[in-house]
């Protein structure tokens, strides 16, 4: 029974007992107004103080009837008041809330939560936790807090949304009435994707540049022996008979790969030098794939979809042709049975760059060291490609995300501030 059943019954019962205390009243009134001793009373045969008694407790009833409804009334809207303050007060919440009851079923969920979880209402209230998060840390924390009565500590966990990877902050409290009985689970969480992200590119950002600190170290050390070798490799071919000369050019061929790549680890190494002119991002990304796609021929069967808004943003031309050139590149080695190729520019606070391939995708294991110097799946190639695109990227302050899946093909978005 709830208070305001209880405070119903009490106002009943207070308005019954004075009734019977004012028809008593009322009576004896009537009597005393008539002039009629106490054994005269008994006997006398004039019932019309009885009538009129009762219609005095009549009235007097009517009017206790109309204060116990404005009471019940005025009970209800407080309590409509403090639900709807409760709601709104949810509602505003950025973390999303959902309340479990005893038998494990959603009860309540605010805006928040839907948003976080990309789902309708209908898909979480009266649904259990195992269809809502699946069997995970989440539901075995429910559990826990349900049958202990204690709350949980903040945790961590991972779960798949629509065909995207998020992470969750959440943590667990018994809900109880005001006699602390338990009434079921208050599960809140909190969507960490983006902070796990950020964290991923610093962590990244930190190794590269300890990589970068070491790169040009090695990159001196090298350079003035390969300085030393080609000059006697020069002296020499002016001394050997043609039969020797392509021993001597294979040899020369070899340094100048040789100094490419020390050239690419000094410039990985070097901090960017930006020369930032205002680019029209449409005709820099629709120059480059039409460069791919001319370098490629018709022999590699790749099928360019552009879809590119008319996005201005300052940045250094030249350093961020080479970037999308590599991501171009790189998309294109991704396919080497042909495919799709698409390309992506959206227009916003900041300028988004989307590129997708139909390729053979990246395996989950690998997929966090691509941006590392030297790292390379191919036969062909130093892995300097992409790392030189996330420093240029990032030197701009942007950022670059992958997602991919084996045989899946792999996307790229390339985020860019505009100013």
């Amino acid at each position: 029974m709830t208070q305001r059943d209880l405070l119903i019954l009490f106002s009943g019962l207070f308005i019954v007992v004075l009734g019977v205390v004012a028809v008593l009243s009322t009576v004896r009134r009537y009597r005393r107004a008539l002039g009629l001793k106490g054994e005269d009373r008994e006997k006398t045969p004039d019932v019309s103080f009885i009538i009129n008694a009762f219609q005095d407790v009549t009235r007097q009833l009517k009017e206790k009837e109309k204060e116990l409804e404005r009471l019940r009334a005025l009970a209800e809207q407080r309590a409509e008041n403090v639900e709807s303050y409760t709601q709104n007060i949810l509602q505003c919440v950025t973390s999303g809330v959902i309340t479990f009851d005893r038998n494990g079923f959603a009860a309540t969920a605010n805006r928040s939560a839907e948003e976080i979880l990309g789902t309708e209402p209908h898909h979480i209230l009266g649904k259990t936790c195992d269809d809502i998060f699946g069997d995970g840390h989440i539901c075995r924390l429910i559990s826990e807090t349900l049958g202990s009565g204690h709350p949980s500590r903040r945790m961590e966990t991972s779960l798949d949304r629509r065909g995207e990877h998020i992470w969750l902050g959440f943590n667990t409290a018994l809900l109880t009435d005001r006699r602390g009985a338990a009434l079921g689970v208050i599960l809140s969480f909190s969507d960490l994707t983006e902070v796990k992200r950020l964290q991923e590119q610093m962590e990244l950002n930190e190794r590269l540049t300890a990589l970068g600190e070491m790169s040009a170290g090695i990159a001196h050390e090298l350079r003035n022996p390969m300085a030393v070798i080609s000059g006697y490799l020069s002296l020499l071919s002016k001394k050997q008979n043609s039969a020797n000369q392509g021993i001597i050019n294979s040899i020369a061929a070899e340094i100048d790969g040789m100094n490419r790549i020390i050239g690419d680890l000094l410039t990985f190494a070097r901090p960017a030098s930006l020369n930032r002119v205002t680019v029209n991002l449409k005709e820099m990304l629709g120059g480059c794939v039409s460069t791919l796609l001319q370098a490629k021929g018709r022999e590699a069967r790749i099928t360019a979809i552009v879809s590119l808004a008319d996005v201005e943003a300052s940045l250094d031309e030249v350093l961020m042709r080479q970037a999308f050139s590599n991501l171009l590149q790189n998309a294109a080695e991704a396919m080497p049975d042909g495919g799709t190729l698409s390309v992506e520019a959206h227009d916003g606070k900041e300028a988004a760059i989307v590129v997708r391939d139909t390729g053979v995708g990246i395996p989950a294991d690998i997929i966090k060291k691509i941006f590392l110097p030297f790292f390379t799946t191919k036969d062909k190639g130093v892995g300097m490609g992409l790392a030189l695109t996330h420093k240029i990227i990032t030197s701009h302050g942007g950022r670059i995300d992958v997602e991919s899946r084996e045989g899946m093909g792999t996307t790229f978005t390339v985020t860019l501030p505009k100013g």
